[in-house]
């Protein structure tokens, strides 16, 4: 497996993205450096791995057809990988979707160069804003405001388990014509003396618009946690720059393994029901509004490959497990959280105390 090692021209030593910094920072000699200095320095080497990595793919492509089963590199494609750490010389395994992860023994960085090169490079990315530290300061934060939290739960042994990692999405903007016909109704009701009455005015409404629909997003990886992704959205696309392998330096990463052509049917559903909503709330005046016809023809699409930055953890606490992930950008929080027991139960009793007070007391008031 072809590997890139960011490494300090000056020491030698890791070179790790730094959000903080929003530079390429040295843990060592505590050099800085900026993007443009970095990619200048390993662009050549970005390209030859990324070759070699194709290269390798091509053969194990080859040899899998000449096995000639179609179930076999359907089952190849879900076996561990194994690749060489450039700074210790370690195999360590991985998954078939990981991109970007850490020497288990060495602890430095490695970037898996293929995984997100050709195909499947991304068109932009989201660099981490938020650093680890202020990302725990985020959860410290939520734990505070809950006050049935055990008290063990955020200790500091856990902080080691957080893990930056960028997840792929697709992001969709889209330019296109609708018409819409629907049934609109104006009611109007009086009284003459002790009649009621009730007037009924139906219109037929057409409308016809050119919509913009941007920044729908579909989740480009199966195996991700789709609720807990979700709930840590939105993220700032302006702050999106055009991808180099060098950002997933110090942070894990996934590639993309749900294709565009598996989501187009979903996104169209998708597209339709906005274009028909932004049609109806343009419709005012109407005592109710019934849509007859609706139809809509794409003009232009742009589908963006993307990875956004999040850091999680999974807790394992009494034999459950609870995930939580933190918006690597804006620092939105997002997890389930244990509830003590203990802590409960001294309610309940603080409570129940405090009702057989207020009923003595008013028993008293009563004699």
């Amino acid at each position: 497996m072809a590997t890139v090692n960011y490494k300090c021209p000056n020491c030698g030593g890791p070179l790790k993205y730094n959000p903080d910094k929003q530079m390429f920072s040295c843990e060592y000699c505590l050099s800085d450096f900026s993007e443009q200095k970095v990619q200048e320095l390993y662009a050549q080497r970005e390209a030859a791995e990324s070759r070699a990595e194709k290269a390798e793919k091509q053969a194990e492509q080859k040899a899998q057809s000449q096995q000639g089963s179609a179930e076999n590199a359907d089952e190849a494609s879900e076996e561990a990988v194994v690749y060489t750490c450039p700074s210790c010389g370690a195999e360590v395994i991985t998954t078939a979707s990981t991109a970007a992860t850490t020497c288990f023994y060495c602890q430095n960085p490695v970037v898996l160069g293929g995984r997100l090169s050709g195909e499947y490079k991304p068109d932009r990315i989201i660099p981490f804003a938020l650093s680890k530290d202020k990302a725990i300061e985020k959860f410290l934060e939520m734990c505070k405001r809950k006050w049935f939290l055990p008290k063990d739960f955020a200790g500091k042994n856990q902080f080691d388990k957080f893990q930056g990692v960028y997840f792929p999405y697709w992001y969709i903007d889209t330019k296109m014509q609708a018409h819409m016909i629907a049934r609109g109704e104006k009611v109007r009701t009086w009284r003459s003396g002790n009649k009621r009455f009730t007037e009924t005015k139906i219109y037929e409404v057409i409308r016809d618009g050119n919509l913009d629909i941007n920044n729908l997003f579909e989740r480009a990886l199966k195996s991700e946690d789709r609720e807990m992704l979700q709930c840590v959205h939105p993220f700032d696309l302006s702050q999106a720059r055009s991808f180099s392998m060098s950002y997933l330096s110090g942070f894990q990463a996934e590639k993309r393994d749900i294709e565009r052509a598996e989501l187009e049917g979903e996104v169209e559903g998708l597209l339709s029901a906005y274009g028909q909503q932004l049609l109806t709330d343009t419709v005012t005046g109407y005592s109710s509004v019934a849509t007859k016809e609706y139809g809509d023809d794409t003009v232009a699409q742009r589908w963006s490959y993307t990875l956004l930055p999040v850091w999680v953890v999974t807790y394992k606490y009494k034999n459950k497990i609870y995930p939580f992930a933190i918006n690597g950008q804006t620092g939105k929080t997002y997890g389930m959280l244990p509830t003590s027991k203990g802590k409960l139960a001294i309610l309940f009793a603080v409570l129940s105390a405090a009702l057989m007070l207020l009923g003595f007391a008013g028993g008293l008031l009563l004699l």
